[in-house]
């Protein structure tokens, strides 16, 4: 169980707090996804595994492209507002942020059937644009920690460096590496200093430690994120006597994601302390591109039934991150003091090199359509449902940065993969009512929670409707979609001590985004 902890303190502290960039968090972050694709995708709760003739079904089921016999283009707008409210030792703070953003760009060629007589009805082609994650949010949670400081952790990492000569070795001509965005920081900004008997290593200790070795700060995170992921997907279907449609398609996934995480600390103790109160800053940038496939079928027992089945390969995306930190520390004794971790570096970012082997899903789909007809005129509809299995277990990292340290990192992120995460079920639902001319549409989505250990429920859900409008080839959908997520987050990890240290309770991020979308389309 203690073991277990720790991984998790691994996968879930803030990152250059403690010594790497990246985490297993970040391979869970670049293989969720939420409910994507066209206004009416979405209003349906993205349950398209069977859906035949909505353009979206392709990236969920690619044998879905075998119903167009006619060509289609359609492009969907969206605007994402993010809030957040974080509990964080007893005290709730919010924060909140807009986006506006191309969801989904599709273009399909509908094939004809090419020789009389023959079986296979029609060979069709997709390519398209479809955004699977949008990371645009900022999160704010504060509290006031009398068991802990994170500057406790940076003369941790020191004492455990045997740091003999602290000018020399955190910010000088002989700096340890491993420390650059952390310890160093802090002696540059007298955040920690030392004790030091002849002969023997040095003896850190923090600023905000009082002199009786109590600690009590107010302590505050920040955190501005951004950018999305997308995948660009080419397409094929056929369709087989109107009974069976195959399909496949090649996908390649892109990602930006931004993160400028801050964390603050006051101090507040009543008993005398060097401190008046510091700020660290990550600033983080990254850029990946990756492939995978897809394959699926879709088989129409009787006319007015749809049962699907589509395989997802995992994606193989290679990432770049660079990264800085910044720190600017008050104290009492030196006044404001400030130091990047660039001052080290000759004035530029670090980077680091790795990919991340996303889970592979399955997905089992059925629809039933209502008094199917060809009178438009008359009611129509149908019921959607859609059961997705995701390992995230089976998320792989592997660093590309030096030889010798790379086994040991991949180790590492890989058993903490393993004894963090879960295979977790997926559900969607959703249903239409067509009058004539215009849709009603309504559906749910649940993401099952990826994490074995029951107290952190990362469980989304997702409430969907909308309304459309198709007529004489053109169409145009308008989309709702409300999430509500809930994840925890471990501030930061104490490193092992003997004075009794705490690593503070996580804190909870209950979010809700609200997402409006637009989608215009012409058959021809």
């Amino acid at each position: 169980m203690l073991r277990r902890m720790v991984l998790l303190a691994i996968a879930m502290t803030g990152t250059c707090y403690t010594l790497q960039a990246q985490t297993i968090d970040d391979a869970l972050r670049f293989s969720t996804s939420a409910p994507a694709g066209t206004a009416r995708a979405q209003s349906v709760g993205g349950a398209l595994g069977s859906l035949g003739g909505e353009v979206s079904s392709i990236y969920v089921n690619p044998a879905s492209t075998g119903f167009f016999r006619t060509s289609d283009f359609s492009f969907t707008l969206g605007f994402q507002q993010a809030d957040n409210k974080g509990t964080y030792l007893g005290t709730t703070g919010s924060d909140s942020k807009g986006n506006l953003n191309i969801s989904n760009a599709t273009l399909i060629f509908g094939g004809k059937r090419k020789k009389p007589g023959s079986k296979w009805e029609n060979f069709s082609f997709a390519l398209g644009f479809n955004r699977t994650a949008n990371y645009n949010e900022r999160v704010y949670y504060t509290g006031t920690n009398s068991n802990s400081s994170l500057s406790l952790n940076y003369y941790l990492q020191a004492d455990a460096a045997g740091i003999t000569s602290p000018d020399a070795q955190l910010g000088g001509d002989q700096t340890i590496g491993s420390l650059a965005h952390g310890a160093v920081l802090a002696y540059q900004t007298y955040l920690i200093d030392y004790v030091q008997n002849t002969g023997e290593t040095a003896k850190f200790y923090s600023a905000a430690e009082a002199t009786d070795n109590s600690v009590k700060v107010r302590q505050e995170n920040m955190l501005n994120t951004g950018g999305s992921a997308n995948d660009i997907s080419f397409d094929f279907g056929a369709n087989y006597n109107n009974m069976l449609y195959l399909g496949g398609s090649v996908n390649i996934p892109t990602v930006h994601y931004t993160r400028d995480k801050t964390w603050r600390e006051t101090n507040v103790n009543t008993v005398a302390a060097n401190l008046n109160d510091f700020s660290v800053t990550e600033h983080l940038t990254t850029d990946g591109n990756g492939i995978n496939v897809k394959l699926g079928a879709i088989v129409k027992p009787v006319k007015p039934l749809s049962l699907g089945v589509a395989f997802h390969s995992p994606s193989w995306i290679w990432f770049t991150d660079n990264y800085q930190t910044d720190m600017t520390t008050n104290t009492k004794t030196q006044g404001s003091v400030s130091f990047s971790s660039i001052d080290t570096n000759n004035g530029d970012q670090d980077q680091s090199k790795y990919m991340v082997r996303t889970p592979w899903k399955g997905v089992l789909s059925a629809t039933y359509l209502f008094s199917p007809s060809a009178d438009t005129r008359k009611p129509t509809g149908f019921l959607t449902f859609d059961y997705e299995y995701t390992d995230y277990a089976s998320m792989k990292m592997r660093f590309n940065n030096d030889p010798v340290y790379d086994k040991q990192d991949n180790d590492l992120r890989n058993n903490a993969i393993k004894s963090t995460y879960q295979a977790a079920s997926n559900i969607r639902v959703g249903g239409e009512l067509k009058l004539h001319v215009i849709a009603l549409r309504l559906g749910y989505a649940l993401y099952g929670n990826p994490y074995k250990n029951s107290s952190l429920d990362a469980t989304r859900h997702y409430y969907t409707g909308g309304i459309g409008y198709r007529n004489r080839g053109f169409y145009a959908d308008l989309g709702l979609v409300l999430g509500e997520t809930k994840r925890q987050e471990i501030a930061y990890a104490i490193e092992p001590n003997t004075q009794g240290y705490l690593t503070p309770a996580p804190a909870t991020i209950k979010g809700n985004t609200t997402n409006v979308l637009a989608t215009f389309g012409w058959k021809f």
